[in-house]
């Protein structure tokens, strides 16, 4: 987690850097001639598989977009109704639009309360976010910057675009949310999440544009069978996050499937087709007998909108530590893991 903070804030200090030099863009310039309205959407995986981000609907998902005018930023907004992501861009000038959606981002994004947490108590630069963060204001993947360092703050949920070429999102492209339930920073956060990008669109007048958008995320199910007596105790993590610790299974059980976000959702939407991350699958199965098999660890990898099958199967025989475990993802072709001998 340390790691992630470190990474996270550097690319704060770099956004100032180049940041600190820009001017704002007034909301005054959207009367401009050369003006033209750009009606946005979101087309993809995000349109095929969630209902709820139908034109004309709001809904309890969180939609950040950062658009940018050349390299340089130009406007950001959160909005939670697709119908109403309309910008007014300068015809015949090339921009950038970097979307997200966290899917129930309203249950799971901390929103500021304006608390405190308590005199004397030293708390980092990110962790200050979950603690004095403005009033309804969202924070992680939804905080802003501007030309200081310590100029970050939440975005409200306006449903229209702030123009601004010093204000801008910088952590769209990563998984990190800040929990609206436990204030903390969730690298590799439970949930569904989308990412999408653009680049070079040119304004045109009565324009519209979709963005395309893909789901940088993955589902995990488990399921355990071939107990034949005691219990059995499975963990799946990688370096920074368990995904599973579960202990105490005495039967043949299924467990139900959760969905994740990625932590470089900008990787996982450039190599959609084949994206994976490696996690760690350990099993120990505590025998009747009073005996303990830790049957060690092996590395699997998740596929990208996939919802990826653990299933650990267990021999009857003391002696012997086998377990294989198998991905059953959509349109790919099962891989199969050995556990032990």
């Amino acid at each position: 987690m340390k790691k992630i903070a470190i990474i996270i804030s550097t690319l704060v200090i770099t956004a100032v850097f180049f940041s600190s030099c820009t001017k704002e863009v007034g909301p005054t310039e959207t009367q401009d001639k050369d003006m033209v309205l750009v009606n946005l959407s979101l087309t993809g995986e995000v349109e095929l598989k969630e209902t709820l981000l139908t034109k004309s609907t709001s809904s309890n998902d969180l939609i950040g977009v950062q658009v940018f005018q050349g390299s340089s930023y130009y406007a950001y907004g959160l909005f939670d109704d697709v119908s109403k992501m309309n910008i007014y861009l300068h015809s015949g000038e090339k921009y950038k639009f970097v979307c997200t959606v966290v899917k129930n981002g309203k249950d799971l994004v901390f929103m500021g309360d304006n608390t405190s947490p308590g005199n004397g108590v030293s708390v980092s630069f990110l962790e200050r976010y979950t603690y004095f963060l403005g009033k309804g204001k969202y924070g992680l993947p939804f905080l802003v910057f501007g030309n200081s360092y310590d100029s970050g703050d939440g975005v409200m949920l306006s449903n229209e675009f702030n123009y601004s070429s010093v204000t801008h999102y910088k952590c769209l492209e990563y998984g990190a949310i800040t929990s609206g339930n436990y204030r903390t920073i969730e690298t590799y956060p439970k949930g569904d999440r989308f990412y999408g990008l653009v680049s070079n669109y040119e304004a045109t007048n009565n324009g519209s544009l979709s963005i395309p958008m893909k789901r940088v995320g993955f589902g995990l199910t488990l399921s355990v069978s071939g107990i034949t007596d005691g219990e059995v105790a499975v963990t799946i993590k990688n370096s920074d996050k368990t995904f599973a610790n579960n202990t105490g299974i005495k039967q043949d059980t299924k467990f139900g499937t959760t969905m994740w976000s990625f932590f470089d959702l900008a990787s996982a939407y450039q190599y959609a087709d084949n994206y994976a991350e490696n996690f760690t699958v350990g099993v120990v199965w505590k025998r009747g007998v009073g005996v303990t098999q830790d049957l060690g660890t092996k590395v699997v990898q998740f596929k990208r909108n996939s919802v990826n099958h653990v299933k650990i199967n267990l021999s009857s025989s003391t002696k012997s530590s086998g377990v294989a475990i198998t991905l059953e993802e959509p349109v790919i072709t099962t891989e199969n893991y050995t556990f032990g001998n």
